[in-house]
């Protein structure tokens, strides 16, 4: 049991509030969000050149699926010593000024495997411990020039010349509680309030609400966001004698609750406002018992309102043994922090029993129905916290790197509750206090699983310089509301292990980013590529994440990339702080470039600033130009470089990267760190041609091997034969996939698309709603206009889509049905299936079997699909004796969509391995084998490798084929340069029957299919028709017959 002098007093055994009122938090519409699909993008700052917010603090968290999503920088130059390493949390026997095992020792260096706190404490996060925040005060003159009840802090500090003093912070939950007890229990009551209010809280986000509290619950009656200046309000309820509450179940109760996220607020400066609330001349009327009641807090206090902390779901950490688990590569049966409830943890909540996750103890899961507030909306924030270490003395030891071991399972699936798990740190000089210290991290919440993880991140620049304490925290922390998880299927995780805190020898400036942060690839800003004037086409140098909060709709892509540069050393200052860049120029371009541009150069550090103009310590912004510099077909590598120096000692750079190896490679998309590259889209050859393929890589870097080892051996080359397309931190949702980044009239000119999204379970292709970047759409209407390959490879990629409620590209498209997210229980529990393709199979006849590998280090669940009308089984896996036995679909081919070839597997392309006892006859890899073939059967093999052109100008001409026809038939056209065209189905008696086209298309050849309906979908009589195209001032007509 964790110690009980960290507890919060908040939850008493009877779980009443004082006065008799018991606490019901009603759900704030912020949390609501049922409806929000999983790749909601996260909370990003308005951010430009020089005025620009804080990517690492402020920002509401981002997903992240493992720890590699920080780039740190370094420098080989200065390598480690080894002993310059010294365990402040570590194992028995290591030295650690504390265990990180949680275990016991008798002797100060053996674990005897008994259970042991060592020093480290538990705390409940929801609880606000920064106080009631409510109190009488004339702040801006009270209301009507006299005091009013304030809920907010006038000591905050102005943020900026026209802010005055004083507002709210974040993280409050503060509430001004009226109760009163009726006359007669047994009648009913009918309540009034009235009331003059001036409120002031970020729209959307922080909220004020008036509400009744009732045996049900809280009833929300009123809700302010944003501005509302001297507003006389009125607030009716209607009791009924059950829904009394207190002590005795005989008193009215009604709250004014404040209740505000994590940022943008007076507290940060991001939101200034004049405080939360002031409310005055408050009427109090109640039927029952004849209560009539004012109060105008001239009197300087509260009068009969109390003000007090809303109360907190509760503290569940405990140390457990034996805990179970779903990882089958990794068991640990030592003790193991988790915030399992088991219904002894906190008084008065009851266990939390699983749903479909049972192996917890008992069947428990972690509470996700509000513990000990009494309101299912509350959301846990349970973290455990490590004794204040001593840092070592010596100046040298400037470098901290943490490290823990942690069982997850969160598959973020539509029913779970968003169980993530997080971890901060906080420091202080020897002058400062560390509890009034600001906890720091990398803004992220972590899912997956269910695995057992070793995270391990370099902390250097999260800790104040010369400090003298430092302090862990880990965390579970429910925070998928923000993302649209509301659901309570949750699970035992997450368990914590094996913590180990280092302090080393760091040489230069620390350096880090998040992917997210980094130069996303890109393509030009205009609908098409512009083949009439080619200096239309620059390629922007932007973010991977957006400007966009939850629920927004536009997709604003950060314009400079962000990092941290902390000059750690003792008295060190930065003297330089830049981007250093070289590129691949495509000399097509090379007419229409910037010339103080060159090929190789660099660009100055900015600070960044926040809302009133001031620069956030140590975060940077980098930028390049967005036109006149990169063009379609450029590559580009950079990295930074900081350069700092301590008065009469050496200067020190650091890059990051650290390794910069390959920085002048361009030979390979391998060659060079693929997070600090950037390919501007499409390729284009002096010829005009782009190439035939998109590879779209949505899983990063640790699917890339097999694709570009495949690719390559089938003498493919980036940006000849195919181009690529990187997501940088795919998991974290942020929007800048195809959908995201690139328009219908650009993705046109690729004819084959290869798609990777590895073993993702949430965050695949996302649908744009409630979140910028539609690739649903994009692909559907990309292979809407005919004639198109897709090859889609992702272990979770069905599921994922099924869970979003994509039924209709699954089956349109992929032409599948989901059965499960992991067929290993219906293949025999197979780890390694060998799959083996159908005889008579229209696609493989060369790769008589390969193995789809799931097995460990790291399990992966592959989905279970079967056919939909229409589509043909290519594979199927294998039972034990290599017979065919399972229903299960193991690759599928569509080709019943507008002349689409669309193949597709529930594994990823990188899980192909050889089958020893089936290896291709040719010398090649099964992997590689498999690509091949799918290639050739979309028409393209070692013969025919060849670029795409991009449509020829010409003259302005239309013409269908075939011509009669049934059921469909495709009207091709030619636009001699890019401009609106129209194309217009009419009857004989020269009624519109159908408009096909009425937009901008660029210049060049096109077409579009009609199916013989009309406007509403419905199906045409046979007959003749005409079709009348009009462009640039020209009319084509043309006739054809529709024969049934």
């Amino acid at each position: 049991m964790s110690p009980s002098s960290m507890r919060s007093p908040t939850y008493a055994a009877n779980t009443r509030a004082q006065h008799g009122c018991t606490e019901h938090m009603l759900l704030p519409f912020k949390m609501k969000g049922k409806d929000m699909k999983r790749c909601t993008i996260l909370t990003c700052l308005a951010f430009t050149l020089v005025f620009a917010l804080n990517a690492f603090a402020g920002d509401d968290p981002q997903l992240a699926l493992d720890h590699n999503n920080v780039f740190h920088g370094g420098n080989a130059d200065f390598a480690k010593d080894a002993g310059d390493t010294v365990f402040l949390i570590g194992p028995w026997g290591s030295g650690a000024q504390v265990n990180g095992q949680f275990e016991q020792s008798a002797d100060g260096q053996n674990s005897n495997g008994l259970p042991a706190w060592n020093g480290w404490t538990s705390v409940d996060l929801t609880v606000d411990a920064s106080g009631p925040h409510w109190h009488v005060s004339d702040y801006m003159g009270g209301l009507n020039g006299s005091l009013a009840a304030y809920c907010g802090d006038e000591t905050f500090p102005p943020c900026a010349t026209w802010d005055d003093a004083g507002g709210y912070g974040n993280n409050w939950d503060a509430v001004l509680q009226y109760s009163y007890a009726v006359a007669d229990p047994t009648a009913p009551c009918s309540v009034s309030v009235t009331g003059l209010a001036f409120s002031n809280t970020e729209p959307g986000y922080d909220y004020v609400y008036f509400r009744y509290v009732t045996a049900e619950g809280a009833q929300n009656i009123l809700v302010w966001d944003d501005v509302h200046e001297f507003e006389t309000f009125t607030a009716n309820y209607d009791y009924a004698p059950d829904q009394y509450v207190g002590a005795n179940a005989d008193e009215i109760c009604f709250q004014i609750f404040v209740q505000t996220d994590i940022a943008y607020s007076d507290e940060d400066c991001q939101y200034p406002s004049d405080g939360a609330i002031r409310v005055d001349d408050l009427t109090i009327t109640a039927s029952n018992g004849g209560l009539n009641e004012t109060e105008d807090f001239n009197d300087g206090e509260l009068g009969n309102w109390l003000a007090r902390p809303a109360t907190g779901v509760g503290d569940f950490a405990r140390l457990w043994l034996n805990l179970e688990d779903l990882d089958p590569c990794i068991d640990n049966y030592t003790a193991q922090v988790a915030f399992i409830n088991d219904g002894t943890q906190v008084e008065g909540v009851p266990p939390s029993l699983c749903l479909n996750w049972c192996y917890g103890p008992g069947g428990c899961i972690v509470n996700t129905t509000g513990g000990a507030s009494l309101d299912p909306a509350a959301h846990l924030y349970n973290a455990v916290l490590s004794p204040v270490l001593d840092w070592p003395a010596e100046p040298a030891y400037t470098g901290g790197h943490l490290a823990f071991g942690v069982y997850r399972h969160e598959d973020l699936t539509p029913d779970s509750p968003g169980m993530f798990y997080a971890w901060s740190v906080r420091s202080a000089t020897a002058a400062e206090d560390i509890t009034e210290a600001e906890w720091r991290d990398r803004n992220y919440v972590y899912y997956g699983g269910p695995a057992y993880s070793r995270a391990s991140e370099e902390i250097s620049d999260l800790l104040v310089p010369e400090r003298a304490r430092v302090q862990v925290r880990l965390a579970a922390y429910e925070f998928g509301w923000a993302f649209g998880y509301m659901g309570d299927d949750g699970t035992p995780a997450p368990y914590f292990d094996n913590v180990r805190l280092a302090a080393f020898h760091h040489a230069g400036p620390v350096m880090s980013a998040r992917e997210v942060d980094l130069a996303q690839d890109n393509w030009p800003a205009g609908p098409f590529l512009d083949m009439n004037d080619l200096g239309n086409n620059s390629v922007r140098f932007d973010m991977a994440r957006n400007n966009a909060r939850p629920g927004d709709t536009h997709n604003t892509p950060g314009d400079s990339i962000v990092a941290r540069v902390v000059p750690i050393r003792a008295g060190a200052e930065l003297v330089s702080n830049r981007l250093v860049y070289r590129m691949r120029r495509n000399p097509v371009f090379d007419g229409f470039r910037d010339p103080e541009w060159g090929s190789t150069g660099s660009a100055d550090a900015m600070p960044v600033l926040n809302s009133n103009g001031e620069p956030t310590p140590y975060v940077f912004a980098y930028d390049l130009p967005d036109s006149g510099f990169l063009f379609p077909g450029d590559v580009l590598h950079y990295y930074i470089e900081a350069t700092d120096i301590v008065p009469g000692g050496p200067a020190q750079t650091n890059r990051l990267p650290a390794d910069i190896s390959g920085f002048a490679d361009f030979s390979d998309p391998q060659a060079y760190h693929r997070s600090y590259t950037v390919r501007a889209l499409p390729s284009l050859d002096p010829e005009g041609r782009t190439p035939d393929i998109l590879f779209w890589n949505d899983f990063g870097s640790r699917g890339e091997d097999e694709w570009y080892t495949a690719l390559n051996n089938l003498g493919l080359q980036a940006g000849v034969h195919y181009d690529v397309y990187y997501t940088n931190a795919p998991a974290s949702g942020v929007g800048n996939g195809l959908g995201g980044r690139s328009k219908l009239g650009l993705l046109d000119l690729y004819n084959t698309l290869l798609y990777s999204c590895g073993d993702l379970g949430a965050m695949t292709l996302c649908d744009g709603d409630h979140a910028p970047g539609d690739d649903i759409t994009l692909l559907s209407t990309w292979m809407d206009s005919g004639d198109k390959n897709a090859f889609f490879t992702g272990d979770n990629l069905v599921s994922d889509l099924a869970a979003n409620n994509q039924t209709e590209f699954l089956s349109d498209y992929l032409s599948v049905m989901p059965v499960t997210a992991d067929i290993h229980p219906e293949i025999g529990n197979q780890a390694a299936p060998v799959v083996r393709p159908v005889p008579g199979n229209s696609v493989f006849s060369e790769t008589p079997a390969w193995i789809a590998y799931g097995g460990c280090p790291r399990l992966h669940t592959f989905d279970g699909v079967t056919l939909d009308i229409d589509a043909e089984r290519l594979a199927r896996f294998t039972d034990s004796s290599g017979a065919p036995g399972y229903g299960y679909c193991a690759a599928t081919l569509n080709t019943e969509h507008s002349g689409c070839k669309i193949i597709s597997m529930p594994y990823d392309f990188m899980s192909i391995r050889t089958d020893p006892a089936n290896a291709p006859g040719n010398g090649l890899s099964a992997r590689t084998n498999v690509l091949r073939e799918v290639l050739g059967y979309f028409g393209l093999d070692d013969t025919t490798w060849h670029p795409t052109p991009v449509p020829a100008m010409g003259p302005f001409s239309v013409q269908n084929f075939p011509n009669p026809f049934n059921p469909a038939t495709k009207i091709a056209f030619n636009m001699p340069r890019t401009g609106h065209l129209t194309l217009k189905i009419y009857n004989v008696r020269g009624e519109l029957v159908k408009t096909l086209i009425d937009e901008q298309r660029p210049a060049g050849a096109g077409h579009i299919m009609w199916d013989g309906t009309n406007e509403m979908g419905g199906p045409v009589s046979s007959g003749i028709y005409f079709y009348e195209a009009r462009a640039d001032g020209e009319v084509r007509t043309h006739k054809m017959a529709l024969i049934k």
